[in-house]
């Protein structure tokens, strides 16, 4: 994948005329022909009983991602002024002064007096009341609320897909959650506007609710309700706009809203797809764990990068998968049901344990399984905690991931040997695998067995895994099917504590580790867990906890993990 700066080079390759590309001549005539008819919804998933086909509610949502579509192509090929790239990363952001010049409707008399501010930094009644600086409903995409906080950034990257693939991933609701499982933890699409040119994507308009999540428990997720249109633009680029639907129902979400967002496709000569993503919201930071803040004030932790890199991630397990090898399935099963059943999604209702002085703080869910033949039937707890640690991601990550050092942490591995005996690259970076871990007293006799997957990209390191018992692992040797193996995921999913700098690669100074165990407890119920049980997996917790800091703290070796 490539960084943001050189990506935008490449990216502005794409220049074309910024003519407005809401032109509907290549699009379905807005007929009541035109409008899916297999998705007659009520508004009441929305709002408040007023159907989303019913005029002018139809035809609002229509102008809106007309709209938005314009305002993507524009800002997905722009360059400077509009996009910075701030000093000391390589986070890509849009310039709000620039933005709210080119996009927000304002008057003429307040362009310039931002401008001038911006130029000279004197501050001449500079910024307006309300009134004088609202944006024109009716015509702009800028959206004005007084709890939520702009982040946008921008990102390229080239998949190994052509873009009628990627566009019907994006489009199909079934598959979209998927691809990006690490982000989504789901959608739903609550009817179609507009059907695409003879059957096609091409102009297609659907009405969706998405909720988005950071694997893990302690940093909210957000909910949304949007339109999401795609286009066959001018020089054959392809577009995939989201737009919130605030303008028309206003009480639609209150967390999260997403400003015209999405993607500009092109198909290169040699049959892969160039991918400009762009994420521009406004979101509601004052409920986020505070060793989150940094993360995502900056944008960082739902940026564009994050999209960018599950494509590529998604991209390197296609090509994983045409490899003959008996651990692929469950590695990537694996690692989405641990991002899952982590995250802070309205499916997981956390539960706070109450600290005492002293100790770490954590959180649990009750899980009961009946229907999921790849996890154990009856009831599971998944209990969790986040710390900061200075130590880098890289650095933590290869100190966890790697066999060697295993019984530093594992408390169950303390006194016993630990080996990988098989494993699978994932992609291009040999740290990216699934494997086959045994520990064992003597060679002859095997105490358990682990899969493990291990994966980086340019956003986050985590490390998975689950004990195996030696039927499961028979079955697997064997090539049978590895979706009725019961696998039970534990692990850590490792982010920077700050921004990522330029050209990182994950060894900028402090981590956010996040430390999840989920364990079979048929006495548990929603709203208790037996205390006997609660204590056990609190001594877990802080007996790892503790390995893991004072392997930072004491122990020298650990400082060879960075190149590992």
């Amino acid at each position: 994948m490539a960084t943001s700066d050189e990506g935008m080079s490449n990216s502005q390759q794409m220049m074309v005329d910024n003519s407005d590309v809401r032109d509907e001549s290549n699009g379905p005539a807005l007929t009541n022909s035109s409008i899916g008819s297999n998705n007659i919804l009520q508004a009441s998933d929305i709002s408040s009983g007023v159907s989303i086909h019913a005029e002018p509610i139809k035809q609002k949502i229509i102008d809106l991602a007309y709209s938005a579509m314009d305002e993507l192509f524009k800002i997905g090929i722009a360059g400077e002024p509009l996009w910075q790239t701030q000093k000391g990363n390589y986070l890509e952001t849009l310039d709000e002064i620039e933005y709210l010049r080119q996009f927000g409707q304002i008057d003429e008399k307040l362009k310039d007096d931002i401008v001038n501010f911006a130029e000279v930094g004197e501050p001449q009644s500079l910024l307006p009341s309300a009134e004088s600086s609202k944006p024109n409903p009716s015509t702009s995409n800028v959206t004005m609320s007084p709890t939520l906080q702009v982040e946008s950034s921008r990102d390229m990257a080239y998949i190994n897909m052509s873009p009628i693939k990627l566009i019907e991933l994006l489009m199909d609701m079934n598959q979209f959650p998927g691809m990006f499982f690490n982000i989504v933890s789901r959608a739903t699409m609550l009817g179609t506007l507009l059907d695409g040119v003879e059957g096609s994507n091409n102009g297609k308009l659907q009405v969706m609710s998405a909720e988005l999540h950071l694997p893990t428990p302690f940093v909210p997720a957000r909910d949304c309700y949007f339109a999401r249109y795609c286009k066959l633009l001018p020089y054959n680029i392809w577009g995939v706009v989201d737009v919130s639907l605030e303008k028309v129902f206003p009480s639609a979400s209150s967390n999260y809203r997403r400003r015209p967002s999405g993607c500009l496709i092109m198909e290169m000569s040699n049959g892969i797809s160039k991918v400009v993503w762009v994420e521009h919201v406004e979101a509601d930071h004052s409920k986020v764990n505070e060793q989150f803040q940094p993360l995502v004030t900056t944008g960082f932790a739902f940026s564009a990068t994050r999209w960018i890199s599950s494509l590529v991630g998604d991209d390197e397990w296609c090509e994983t998968l045409k490899r003959p090898t008996f651990v692929t399935f469950d590695g990537d099963r694996m690692m989405r049901s641990f991002c899952a059943d982590i995250s802070a999604s309205a499916r997981n209702p956390w539960r706070q344990i109450r600290s005492v002085h002293g100790s770490i703080d954590m959180s649990f869910i009750v899980k009961n399984n009946t229907i999921d033949l790849g996890k154990p039937t009856g009831t599971t707890v998944v209990f969790a905690t986040s710390l900061r640690l200075n130590a880098s991601p890289n650095q933590l990550f290869n100190f966890l991931r790697h066999e060697s050092s295993r019984r530093k942490w594992d408390l169950l591995s303390r006194h016993l040997s630990v080996e990988e005996f098989a494993f699978m690259t994932d992609g291009k970076n040999i740290k990216n695998r699934v494997s086959l871990i045994r520990t064992f007293i003597s060679e002859d006799k095997t105490e358990t067995y682990y899969l493990q997957k291990s994966y980086t990209d340019s956003t986050a390191f985590y490390v998975i895994y689950a004990p195996l018992d030696e039927a499961a692992f028979e079955h697997l040797a064997n090539g049978s099917n590895p979706d009725v193996v019961m696998i039970l995921p534990s692990g850590f999913v490792i982010l920077p504590a700050e921004l990522p700098g330029d050209d990182d690669g994950g060894n900028g100074a402090g981590s956010i580790l996040t430390i999840a165990f989920h364990i079979i407890e048929n006495n548990a119920v929603t709203e208790f867990i037996h205390p006997q049980s609660v204590e056990i997996i609190k001594n877990i917790i802080k007996g790892t906890v503790s390995s893991i800091r004072d392997a930072v703290l004491y122990n020298n070796h650990f400082n060879n993990w960075m190149d590992e």
